[in-house]
């Protein structure tokens, strides 16, 4: 078990918080690469501006 001394105000070791990190970041590109597509379907079915 981690000594008090080595975790951060969050109760998470250096470690731990890097893999949540990693795991927080790798959502994140999900969702963000979901918005992208769901953003070019939506302008190919109906544009929402003309040029």
């Amino acid at each position: 078990m981690a000594d008090k001394n080595d975790l951060s105000f969050t109760g998470l070791t250096d470690e731990q918080a890097q893999e949540l990190h990693s795991v927080y970041l790798s959502g994140m590109w999900l969702f963000v690469t979901a918005c992208i597509i769901a953003h070019i379907a939506t302008y190919i079915y109906r544009p929402w501006f003309a040029f």
